[in-house]
């Protein structure tokens, strides 16, 4: 059994220096925080076994107030690392569940109290067994809950639940031990060592810990295998997109220019003024529209412009130039989280292209006086929105006409919902909602 204690020194106090270099190179908060449990623990178990490690007579030691003072804090510091570490690593249960995160912060406040009560008990000389045995369960509360709620997790948690079972069990075990141990029962060896199926049980623990953290970083590798080829495969679909529309937009509005020149010539050569000048404005504004076109597809695939606020303000610009053609009024409401949301590149192109229509759309039929650019947030769902004030449709009547079929392609096309709402005299809006991921 001594053997058996020096060995799980060497190990805890070995794991401190692995997991404090995997936390240096990863920066993630649980690890640190099992570092941080390692180190403690390591510390706590050589501080009970004087004799074996130290050459201290027990008896001198345990007796010692001094002891006492510094044995409960470095096992209430356990407790509260521990505490710490389960909350960062089921930190999407404490946030989903308030009353979860109730008993966490509770518990929090509970740990360092019974401390000052552990020391006034001991200065009053006072009986503190039952705070000390207290102090092992404190933890109780919190750790049902996560294992209630957590129980059917897969992956790397599960490898945590099972330690944390584990280590239940473990304490159970040693409290009874403990009580024997202090009572003097001598019956059977772990009488004499009441430490060590806690000692086992944290053993266990690292390499259950160690497996989860395995466990997890292929979990994240595939992950961002997965994202990688969504990306490759999102930017495959834009460049096939971007492919269409330049062969169907502006290779049509090229082959009416191309059209209309050979016009121009001919009315040129026979000395017909109007109609050149005629076929020179088509061709101008031919050529401005596809500039325009051209202009648009390169903004909306610049990597600088991913974020939704970068989207809006265009929209917003686009809006302000359109409305002032026809005198209409412009009103903007928006998040403020705007410039936290970051759109793909697919998602970007459509929005940007459907709701420019939509302005469009608005400007050119409504006859309205006021434009209204609108997005708002709702849980995971992002809503972005294009209303005026104007004499409104039928939306059955017409939901194949003004570009209303090409708008729901878009739509349909990364995943949005689109809503038409509109009315005789009731103006339009033209709505857009799309999952925030």
């Amino acid at each position: 059994m001594e053997k058996f204690y020096f060995f799980f020194q060497g190990i805890m106090f070995f794991q401190v220096a692995f997991f404090a270099m995997v936390y240096f190179i990863s920066g993630k908060k649980d690890v640190l925080y099992y570092t941080l449990l390692n180190l403690i623990t390591g510390i706590y178990f050589l501080l009970n076994s004087p004799n074996l490690f130290l050459g201290i007579d027990e008896r001198i030691v345990f007796s010692s107030t001094i002891y006492l003072y510094i044995n409960f804090l470095l096992f209430l510091s356990m407790v509260f690392v521990y505490l710490l570490f389960l909350k960062e690593i089921f930190s999407d249960t404490v946030e989903q569940y308030p009353y979860v995160r109730k008993v966490y912060s509770t518990t929090l406040y509970i740990i360092p109290s019974l401390y000052l009560l552990f020391v006034v008990f001991l200065f009053l000389g006072w009986q503190t067994n039952a705070i000390f045995y207290a102090g092992h369960l404190i933890n109780g509360p919190f750790c049902i809950l996560v294992l209630i709620l957590n129980y059917k997790e897969k992956g790397y948690k599960s490898l945590i639940i099972y330690s944390m079972l584990i280590t239940f069990f473990c304490i159970i075990v040693t409290v009874i031990l403990t009580i024997r141990y202090n009572a003097g029962s001598n019956d059977t060896l772990l009488d004499k060592y009441p430490l060590a199926v806690i000692k086992m049980g944290m053993l266990i623990d690292i390499i259950l810990f160690q497996l989860a953290l395995l466990k997890r970083w292929n979990d994240q590798e595939k992950e961002l295998a997965t994202q990688q080829l969504k990306s490759q495969l999102a930017v495959e679909k834009v460049r096939n997109q971007i492919s269409k529309e330049l062969h169907d937009d502006i290779g049509a509005t090229l082959s009416g220019i191309s059209m209309y020149s050979y016009m121009a010539q001919a009315q040129s050569v026979a000395h017909e003024p109007l109609q050149l000048n005629k076929s020179l404005l088509v061709m101008q504004q031919s050529i401005q529209e596809m500039i325009s076109s051209l202009n648009d597809i390169v903004w909306s695939i610049n990597p600088r412009r991913e974020s939704l606020q970068n989207l809006f303000e265009k929209l917003e610009e686009y809006a302000f130039m359109m409305a002032g053609s026809k005198n209409m009024h412009v009103q903007v409401r928006c998040s403020s989280l705007l410039q936290q949301i970051n759109l793909p590149i697919e998602n970007r192109h459509n929005i940007y292209l459907l709701l420019k229509e939509a302005i469009n759309n608005a400007v050119k039929y409504s006859d309205g006086t006021m434009l209204q650019l609108m997005v708002k947030e709702t849980g995971d769902q992002l809503e972005i929105s294009v209303g005026d004030n104007g004499k409104g449709f039928d939306v059955l009547m017409v939901k194949r006409g003004n570009g209303l079929e090409n708008m729901q392609k878009r739509a349909d096309g990364i995943g949005a919902k689109l809503t038409v709402q509109s009315g005789h005299a009731a103006g339009c809006t033209v709505a857009l909602q799309i999952k925030i991921t």
